[in-house]
């Protein structure tokens, strides 16, 4: 048995597997992706790409998003059929569209086939983070927690449909946490990655400010879960991942505000001080606390809710809000039990329940308004992590009861009784 698991084990640190990983991961989110799936968000790069593959002026726009929308057919129509074309895309000033640019570029330069081959880059290049996750995951925490990450990332339905569109591009999602993995298992060369933190977060953050707190607080996930198991046993070693979780703090807000004053300067035609106060009134305000007096009708259910009403929605009426009761009602169970009844001390398993439920909620609780709103697409945030963790957490408890001497017990005791239950049916 032992030569088995260990062969298993060589077989997935081969860096080889990893190409084959990938791929399959790619057919996975290629295949099963729903295309209809938020295609009202897509079609704001679709007319860029239908801009850049018909060569039509696009004037002297900034933003990189923009609607393609006449009577007579949608952007993805236009796409089809460019006779239907008015003259006209409209610009979308909410985020700075970075995407837009890109795929536009690409179309642009000639590429066959530009829109199919776009998506199929965000199949793969979100395949690709999320098997580096894994990767790193399976060096710090083992082949149990990175087969379990990976199998729920890729057989979700969210993650999937997410994974080829233009709008969201996903893959942007997950860099930040493969970043912060990277430095937990290298932190003698986090200087050379703070950098790329600051990087990544301001791409993100080019492309849409949807769940930015997640995918920031992903970024230190697991240095802040290893910083709370080292605090009392290693205070050397907690000192210095103290520091790295600050710094990686430091160099995601940056980017973040960077990313934010660019945008003012865009949305305010150069003044930067007008442009702020544009996104804070109409587009801060509206997603989080604002005055349900300031917007039209269809905002005042989300402004007046609370935070208890949009939990309730998170936690119950789809499957994915079922799940994550579930997946933490038991988790919390099997926590309870460790460690009150039989006083374990707190370990990596329990923080990291706590602090990936933390992360995910987090954009539910601070985005209040726009999670009330959405919950048609926000359910994804709870596989940033949290499902996944508390998937592995499942499957390793029942992996320790299955291999204790209890466990071994129990099955023999139900062997035993589903012989007797056979024989005597004979």
């Amino acid at each position: 048995m032992d030569k088995l698991i260990n062969r298993v084990k060589n077989i997935f640190m081969s860096k080889w597997i990893l190409f084959v990983i990938i791929i399959f991961a790619t057919g996975i989110f290629w295949r099963n992706s729903d295309n209809d799936f938020q295609f009202d968000s897509e079609s704001l790069v679709i007319s860029m790409v239908t801009a850049g593959r018909y060569n039509f002026d696009i004037g002297n726009r900034q933003f990189g998003l923009g609607e393609i929308a006449t009577i007579e057919g949608d952007a993805y129509e236009v796409h089809a059929n460019p006779t239907l074309y008015d003259n006209s895309i409209s610009e979308r000033e909410q985020q700075i569209g970075l995407q837009g640019w890109v795929f536009y570029f690409i179309t642009w330069i000639g590429v066959p086939g530009a829109l199919s081959i776009s998506r199929l880059l965000c199949c793969l290049a979100l395949a690709i983070v999320l098997t580096l996750i894994c990767y790193e995951l399976k060096k710090r925490y083992g082949l149990l927690f990175a087969g379990s990450f990976f199998i729920v990332s890729i057989s979700s339905s969210w993650i999937t449909n997410f994974a080829p569109n233009l709008y969201w591009v996903t893959f942007t999602w997950f860099i930040p946490m493969l970043l912060g993995l990277i430095c937990l298992n290298n932190l003698n060369k986090r200087l050379w990655l703070y950098p790329v933190f600051f990087l990544a977060i301001l791409i993100r953050a080019a492309c849409g400010y949807e769940y930015i707190t997640v995918i920031m607080l992903s970024s230190i996930m697991f240095l802040v879960v290893e910083w709370l198991c080292a605090i009392k046993r290693d205070k050397q070693h907690s000192k210095l991942l103290f520091r790295t979780i600050f710094m990686v703090g430091i160099m995601s807000l940056l980017g973040f505000v960077v990313a934010i004053l660019i945008h003012s300067y865009m949305r305010g035609d150069g003044n930067v001080l007008s442009g702020l106060n544009a996104i804070y009134r109409q587009d801060v305000s509206r997603r989080t606390f604002g005055n349900a007096e300031d917007f039209y009708a269809i905002y005042t259910s989300s402004l007046n809710a609370s935070i208890v009403d949009v939990l309730i929605i998170y936690l119950g009426i789809d499957y994915a809000g079922m799940l994550a009761r579930r997946l933490l009602t038991s988790a919390a169970a099997i926590f309870f039990f460790k460690h009150i009844v039989k006083r374990q001390a707190l370990n990596t398993e329990f923080w990291l329940l706590v602090v990936s439920f933390s992360a995910c909620i987090s954009w539910f609780v601070l985005a209040k308004s726009h999670s009330y709103l959405h919950p048609h697409m926000n359910y994804v945030m709870w596989y940033l992590g949290f499902i996944q963790v508390s998937v592995y957490l499942m499957i390793k408890a029942i992996m320790q009861l299955a291999f204790s001497d209890k466990g071994k017990q129990l099955l023999r005791d139900l062997v035993q009784r589903l012989r007797k239950e056979v024989y005597l049916d004979i």
